[in-house]
């Protein structure tokens, strides 16, 4: 049996990205890759894909996220995080009302730059290694677009000097220094000590599945998750589109990307366009192929 899809895996804290993905590859033999890293010191919805499944991460719908964090206001550390020491203090007095319109002014576009201590590559090295090892990095041209659908806040203790929120974000936003900048806009600094992915595209924390219980009937079918119209071509196409060929469609497809099936079965992504001759042709991108055929 062809083992191949999308799981929706529990990560906990303290436990790298990469070691779920190692983990899934031993358990089910087979390749895998994670869809959107996450800190170790994070936890909650790490949707690993598995098999032919990988071909098509670029195209899953994962590009919306949720988080719940934890906000500790007056003080800040080099990670932004409680994974370092302090390196900074500053007083504040601000009240729940002047949060809340921080965290509406907070929605929308805005430009973040990531912090130091990220994954992010600068010539192939993570940036945090590079910060590990004292090196000046400027940040700021780094720095990238990002979205903020929604923020709430679930809890604010002036007392104790924090906050917990809920943000729903794109893809590639650091909540670390979502986090920081909003302590700014109220003149202070913050870190977090607590992150959790609630939710990851179609994935939600409360069906992810913990690593020692995961089988092959956890996977999703890669197709179900990729948000493309649909192709459907001929029967006697199959073989030919196994090999990556391009088949001929009628005019009525626009010239756009589709999920493509054949024989009721996924076969990939293809692309619509006319060839030479006017004639449209679906050309296929990624191809997803089956052992027994």
């Amino acid at each position: 049996m062809q083992i191949s899809g999308v799981v929706n895996i529990f990560k906990e804290k303290g436990k790298s990205s990469k070691y779920y993905t190692n983990k899934v590859k031993y358990i089910l033999n087979n390749k895998t890759g994670h869809v959107g890293t996450l800190d170790p010191m994070a936890f909650g919805v790490l949707p690993v894909a598995v098999g032919e499944a990988t071909k098509f991460i670029d195209y899953l719908g994962f590009d919306n996220k949720t988080y719940i964090y934890r906000i500790i206001f007056g003080k800040t550390t080099e990670t932004l995080a409680a994974e370092s020491e302090i390196s900074d203090e500053k007083p504040w007095n601000f009240e729940k009302i002047d949060l809340l319109r921080v965290l509406e002014d907070m929605q929308g576009c805005y430009e973040q730059v990531p912090p130091k201590y990220s994954a992010k590559k600068i010539n192939g090295v993570p940036m945090y290694k590079l910060a590990r090892q004292n090196h000046e990095i400027d940040t700021s041209t780094r720095a990238k677009s990002v979205d903020i659908y929604k923020n709430r806040l679930l809890k604010f203790n002036k007392e104790k000097s924090y906050a917990i929120v809920m943000s729903d974000v794109s893809t590639g936003t650091y909540i670390r220094t979502l986090a920081f900048d909003i302590a700014e806009k109220l003149g202070t600094v913050a870190y977090i000590d607590y992150l959790m992915r609630y939710k990851s595209g179609h994935f939600g924390i409360d069906e992810a599945v913990c690593i020692d219980y995961l089988s092959e009937e956890d996977l999703a079918p890669v197709d179900t998750l990729i948000d493309l119209p649909t192709l459907n071509l001929h029967e006697k196409r199959f073989k030919a589109v196994q090999n990556g060929m391009n088949s001929y469609v009628n005019d009525s497809y626009s010239e756009e990307y589709y999920k493509v099936y054949c024989k009721g079965k996924f076969m990939g992504i293809g692309y619509v366009k006319k060839d030479a001759n006017d004639r449209k042709n679906v050309y296929m991108k990624k191809v997803y192929r089956y052992e027994d055929n």
